[in-house]
C-alpha cells in the first residue's frame, strides 16, 4: 500500500481519488536508470529515475539529460512499484551524496535479495564500483596534480597527452583543464579537443578519443574561418562604405577578394511545400487523364474520348455532384450514391463487393448505408 503519514486522515475528495488509483491494476514491472550530470554552474550529481521505461529524452531535457545515457539500471521491486503507482508524475530523485545514495540503495537491495536472491547485493556491489568514475559530493575545485603537469608542457606535447592518454581522465580533471585553458591562452586545438574529450566522456562514445591531430587542426581551421566570416559580415551590415577599411585593423593582409568571398552567400535549398495527398475518387481519375495526354501516343478517337472524360469529371467535381455507381444483381439494376469527396479506395472496394459472387441488393444496401454513414473508416 502507498505510504500515508501516521496519524493522517483523508478527506472526503483524496479519498475518493485514492480508492480510484488504488482500483487500477499495478504495474508488472519497472526500471530504475541511474545518470551522471557532471559540474556545470551547479555541483555534479547522480539522478535517479524511477519507471525509466517510460521517459523520453524530452523530459529528461530540463535537468540537461537530453542526449545522456545511463550508467546503471536496475529493476524496480515491489515495494517501489507500489508506491509509485499513486503518483501519477513523472518521479525522480537527486543526489550529490554517494554516501546517501548507497544508504538509499541499500534499503532497495534488500527488497530485491527477498524477491529474488543475490540480485540486490550484485547490483549494490556494481553500483559501489562507479564511485570513482562518477565524483559527486568532493570539493568543486580540487587540484589533482595531473593539471599542473599538463599546464607546463607545450603544445604539440599536451596534444599528444590528452590523445594518448585522454580517456583516462575523470570528468572533473578534463572539465578544469577546459576551464584553465579558456581563461588562459585559449589555443582552440587544445579548446576543441578538450572539449571532443568531456563529450566522449559524458555520453559514453569513443569519437573524442580516437581523433588525430589532423583532425584537431582541420576543426581549429574551420572555426577560425567561422569567426571570421561572421565578424567580417556584421561589420559589413553596419558600415558597407569603409568596412574593409575597419577590417583591416584587425586582420592587417585582409584583401578585398577575401571580403567578397566571406559575403558570399551559399543558394539555400528551398524545400517542396507539403501537400495532403489525392485521394478523392474524382481527382485521382483526373490526375490519371492528364498523365495518359501526357505520355501516351493516343489515336484520334482516344485523344477526343480522353478530353471529354476530362471535362465531364472536372465539371462534376467543381458542381460537388455526387459519385453514382450502377450495379446490376439478378437482372435487378440500382443506383448507389456516395458522396462527391468520397476516397477512391472507398469506391473500389465497394466495387469489389457488388462483384463478389452470391452478392445481393440486401446485402450491398447494409454495407452502403454503413459506408456512407461513417466518418472515420470510409
Amino acid at each position: 500500500m502507498v505510504k500515508i503519514k501516521e496519524g493522517y486522515v483523508m478527506n472526503a475528495r483524496e479519498k475518493v481519488e485514492f480508492d480510484r488509483v488504488n482500483a487500477l491494476p499495478r504495474k508488472t514491472s519497472g526500471v530504475v536508470a541511474y545518470y551522471f550530470k557532471p559540474q556545470t554552474k551547479y555541483p555534479p550529481r547522480i539522478y535517479v529515475f524511477m519507471h525509466a521505461e517510460i521517459w523520453c529524452d524530452r523530459n529528461r531535457r530540463p535537468m540537461g539529460l537530453f542526449h545522456t545515457m545511463p550508467f546503471l539500471s536496475r529493476p524496480m521491486n515491489r515495494e517501489e512499484i507500489e508506491y509509485h503507482h499513486f503518483d501519477i508524475r513523472l518521479c525522480y530523485h537527486q543526489y550529490e551524496d554517494w554516501d546517501k545514495l548507497i544508504y538509499t540503495e541499500e534499503q532497495e537491495a534488500e527488497e530485491l535479495d527477498k524477491e529474488n536472491p543475490g540480485t540486490g547485493s550484485a547490483f549494490l556491489e556494481k553500483l559501489k564500483s562507479y564511485r570513482n568514475d562518477y565524483p559527486v559530493g568532493q570539493p568543486q575545485n580540487p587540484q589533482p596534480r595531473i593539471n599542473e603537469q599538463l599546464t607546463e608542457s607545450g603544445e604539440s606535447n599536451l596534444m599528444g597527452e590528452l590523445i594518448s592518454n585522454g580517456q583516462h581522465y575523470s570528468l572533473q580533471q578534463i572539465s578544469e583543464l577546459l576551464i584553465k585553458e579558456q581563461q588562459g591562452e585559449k589555443r582552440m586545438t587544445i579548446l576543441i579537443l578538450l572539449r571532443e574529450l568531456y563529450k566522449s566522456r559524458a555520453t559514453g562514445q569513443t569519437e573524442g578519443h580516437n581523433m588525430t591531430i589532423a583532425q584537431i587542426e582541420r576543426k581549429a581551421l574551420m572555426s577560425q574561418q567561422r569567426t571570421r566570416r561572421n565578424y567580417v559580415r556584421r561589420v559589413y551590415q553596419k558600415n558597407k562604405l569603409f568596412a574593409l577599411e575597419e577590417i583591416r585593423v584587425k586582420y592587417p593582409d585582409y584583401t578585398e577578394a577575401r571580403l567578397q568571398a566571406d559575403l558570399l552567400v551559399k543558394k539555400r535549398r528551398f524545400r517542396n511545400k507539403k501537400r495532403k495527398p489525392i485521394v478523392d475518387l474524382r481527382r485521382c481519375q483526373l490526375e490519371k487523364l492528364a498523365r495518359k495526354l501526357s505520355f501516351e501516343d493516343l489515336s484520334e478517337h482516344d485523344y477526343h474520348h480522353t478530353c471529354c472524360r476530362i471535362v465531364l469529371l472536372q465539371n462534376a467535381h467543381k458542381l460537388r455532384m455526387p459519385i453514382l455507381l450502377t450495379v446490376n444483381l439478378n437482372k435487378n439494376k440500382l443506383i448507389y450514391s456516395f458522396n462527391w469527396r468520397t476516397r477512391e479506395s472507398v469506391v473500389k472496394f465497394f466495387v469489389g463487393l457488388a462483384n463478389t459472387r452470391g452478392m445481393t441488393h440486401e446485402q450491398l444496401a447494409l454495407r452502403h448505408k454503413e459506408m456512407s454513414s461513417s466518418n472515420y473508416s470510409f
